[in-house]
């Protein structure tokens, strides 16, 4: 890897970029009650206020009363916690259940270095529970984030125009009206909180000023000093330069995580789009050099990693797309971001690269060649496949996304599309796990693992005739689960607009400040719902072939015979269970195995399509399931696909591990038979490759591919560039490769702190050449 990045890095990282990525890697997780102390102590003193009221108020406090620091050397300046890589312990969710949450979702090893807190408080947080018991906040009820917000907004107006804006919304009310009248909490509460917001420049300001007294070294004197220079600026006002432009996106970004504790998938959008008018203007006057840009850049993309309550949300970061107009968007900072995550060689920020069939080609290679290193990085979303998902999603009702919108649709979370800045951001409910309704329809609704009757009776499958019984029995399960899942997501989001609504994240939403509404309870301009990401459909589909074609077509064996297998895992069915694992599957361009994985995908779309949420929104399924196909595969029994109880499932709608033989093209061509305009949230499409394809430095062939990517029609592609041997090796030797990242579902880990399940389904992924 180290060979291929010296061939393509265009301009090599400055000393003090090298400097704060070790320092990153040798550092130890910790955590803070400091947070929860300031949120305990605002919420006792409101009791009796509007709930509104008191979360401004909570956040108002945060931003003034949370301790700050500056790294040494750092150029962008902001944190969320006490110290670097710490962790905020707060109401809404405790350590024991964040790790929990980790290895659940993000498949993060239990020997994982993991945050823990000193004993005193340890002992003070007991102290506080009982409170939050007495509250009913005993459960989770924090936001699952997955939004892109109006960040450009704050560079344009600052906060305290974005202030103002709230002022002259309140000035307007018709007081006489009770609805009006209803709208004051939330605009007082805006006003409170961009009020604070602005404050957080000026306390950076004289936190770099103390530290310039002290410091001996001339050269950071002079770079804490301009640090307080910028940060007088921003973000209470509008950015002027480059520098006071990342500076303001960053702590835009940053205070988010002090309104929501935890969070997922608060992403930062099209960089390259927000920020070139700034880069242009101080090219263009001698204000900045490229390399100076280029080291702020990378600082900027450092910094999120040393924020722990950042790190799951993962920064995510869209370059490329196509403008207003539908042109191409590229521009030089497009360039210079692909070089930053070359620079940087770390999870955060993950970055998605959208593609279309006018990008240039020279963008293409750029990205190939970021992804020939062997880091995880970057994604590939296709653009054309958004503009018409985001025009698809204007016509299920609420106000219509215009063609300009749609064009600046960006992923968000793991790749989900967004509209930035006017979009209420996903809620996730659960993920429909099609592999377990496959199981319920070979066991009339009972759960192998424990017997349980978990799933809906849809007639015994011993007595099933015709695949279409087959096929209709599955349909009736997907449509079961979707009715739960819609319950149980509605009732936790209840409990967010009980517990926990927002007026600095709405406040950056088009429509709430207009609206006088927060976005939990419908402010947003759109209301789009997620409704839960697919896992396993690859499971499901590759089941139904195998049904097809042993038993109704060739009839090798009776359904009764199956079901006598599954019900034993296959054990004195050796033959049987043989057959299975060599019928067609999904991801070798056969159409007898990929119709199924296409009408499986549709019969979930159709269903899920019509989740609402509470806000007033419909629908929009997909997104990825991370590393929860491990832990859901434990659930779940044998398959007719040949998928032993108990392993993991395939992730998301990629091939099954292994399965997909006939080449990288061939993949290709069966995802491309898939409707991934239908899908309005997009799905997982996962690629290993062989780095041997890249020693000679040629990234034609990965472009060509990349190219095929966007003429199919294809959502989403991520690609692996590793060997089985490297990760076998990273296993057995982890210190030796603590810095090595893979991309896993939709995001990116190190791959050392992964469970060995996941890390092994990793490596059972194809590795493919071209």
């Amino acid at each position: 890897m180290v060979q291929i990045l010296n061939k393509i890095v265009v301009n090599e990282p400055t000393s003090r970029v090298e400097r704060l990525r070790e320092e990153l890697l040798g550092l130890s997780p910790t955590a803070s009650i400091e947070r929860a102390r300031i949120e305990t102590r605002v919420m006792k003193e409101t009791e009796g206020e509007s709930v509104i009221t008191r979360r401004a108020k909570v956040f108002a406090a945060t931003v003034r009363e949370m301790p700050l620091y500056i790294y040494p050397n750092q150029l962008i300046v902001g944190c969320t916690s006490v110290r670097p890589l710490c962790t905020n312990v707060t109401p809404a969710i405790n350590l024991a259940a964040q790790k929990l949450g980790h290895s659940y979702i993000l498949g993060t090893r239990e020997d994982a270095p993991f945050p823990e807190l000193s004993d005193e408080e340890k002992k003070e947080w007991e102290e506080l529970k009982p409170y939050w018991t007495e509250q009913g906040r005993k459960e989770v009820t924090h936001h699952f984030g997955h939004n892109i917000h109006d960040h450009q907004k704050v560079l344009k107006k600052g906060f305290l125009g974005i202030k103002k804006e709230a002022e002259e919304r309140l000035s307007r009310l018709d007081l006489t009206e009770p609805d009006e009248a209803a709208k004051i909490p939330f605009l007082e509460g805006v006003i409170m909180a961009m009020e604070a917001a602005a404050e957080i420049g000026e306390r950076f300001a004289s936190l770099a000023r103390e530290l310039a007294e002290d410091e001996e070294d001339g050269m950071r004197k002079t770079e804490l000093l301009k640090i307080a220079e910028v940060c007088d600026r921003v973000p209470a006002h509008p950015a002027r330069t480059f520098y006071e432009a990342l500076q303001s996106y960053y702590f835009s970004y940053l205070l988010l995580f002090w309104e929501v504790v935890p969070t997922l998938g608060f992403s930062i959008g099209r960089m390259d789009q927000y920020l070139y008018p700034y880069y242009e203007q101080d090219i263009r006057d001698g204000h900045i050099t490229k390399i100076e840009a280029q080291e702020l850049i990378d600082c900027y993309l450092l910094a999120p990693n040393f924020e722990r309550d950042v790190i799951p949300s993962g920064t995510p970061m869209t370059v490329g797309g196509v403008n207003i107009n539908g042109q191409d968007a590229t521009n030089e900072l497009s360039y210079m971001f692909i070089e930053a995550v070359m620079h940087t060689k770390l999870p955060l920020p993950w970055l998605s690269v959208l593609v279309h069939n006018k990008m240039p080609d020279e963008l293409l290679i750029r990205a190939c060649e970021l992804c020939s290193i062997g880091t995880g990085q970057p994604q590939f979303v296709n653009s054309d496949v958004i503009v018409a998902q985001a025009l698809a999603r204007g016509s299920m009702g609420g106000p219509t996304i215009t063609l300009e919108d749609a064009r600046n649709a960006s992923p968000q979370g793991c790749f989900e599309l967004v509209i930035p800045g006017k979009d209420s951001g996903y809620f996730y409910f659960q993920m429909p796990n099609l592999a377990s309704c496959m199981e319920f329809v070979m066991t009339n609704g009972v759960r192998r693992v424990d017997k349980r009757k978990i799933g809906l009776e849809t007639g015994d499958p011993r007595k099933f005739t015709s695949f279409e019984e087959v096929q209709e029995a599955f349909r009736k399960q997907v449509a079961w689960m979707r009715k739960f899942i819609e319950k149980t997501g509605n009732d936790v989001e209840q409990k967010i607009i009980d517990y926990t609504p927002t007026v600095y994240e709405s406040a950056l939403i088009e429509g709430c400040i207009e609206k006088g509404k927060c976005r939990e309870v419908g402010g947003a301009h759109y209301n789009f719902n997620n409704g839960g990401a697919v896992l396993a459909s690859t499971d499901a589909a590759d089941s139904l072939t195998a049904i097809k074609k042993l038993v109704f077509d060739e009839k090798k064996f009776t359904m009764a015979e199956l079901c006598d297998a599954l019900d034993n895992n296959f054990e004195g069915y050796e033959k049987l269970h043989q057959m299975l694992l060599n019928a067609p599957k999904f991801g070798n361009d056969d159409n007898y195995a990929d119709e199924q994985a296409a009408w499986v995908l549709h019969q979930w779309m159709v269903e899920f399509n019509k989740v609402k949420n509470l806000r007033g929104g419909q629908g929009c399924p997909g997104g990825s399931v991370m590393g929860s196909y491990v832990p859901q595969g434990k659930i779940v029994g044998a398959l007719p696909s040949g998928r032993l109880a108990g392993e993991p499932l395939v992730d998301a709608s990629s091939p099954s591990r292994g399965k997909d033989l006939e080449g990288p093209t061939a993949v290709i061509n069966s995802m491309g038979k898939i409707d991934h305009v239908e899908i309005l949230g997009g799905i997982t499409f996962n690629l290993r490759m062989d780095p041997q394809i890249f020693r000679d430095g040629n990234m034609e062939r990965m472009v060509a591919m990349v190219r095929s990517f966007i003429d199919q029609k294809i959502f989403h592609m991520q690609v692996n560039v590793v060997s089985s041997d490297t990760l076998r090796t990273a296993q057995k030797e982890p210190e030796k490769y603590r810095d090595l990242v893979v991309k896993v579902a939709g995001y990116n880990a190190f791959f050392t702190q992964l469970t060995d399940d996941l890390q092994d389904t990793i490596i059972a992924r194809t590795e493919h050449i071209l």
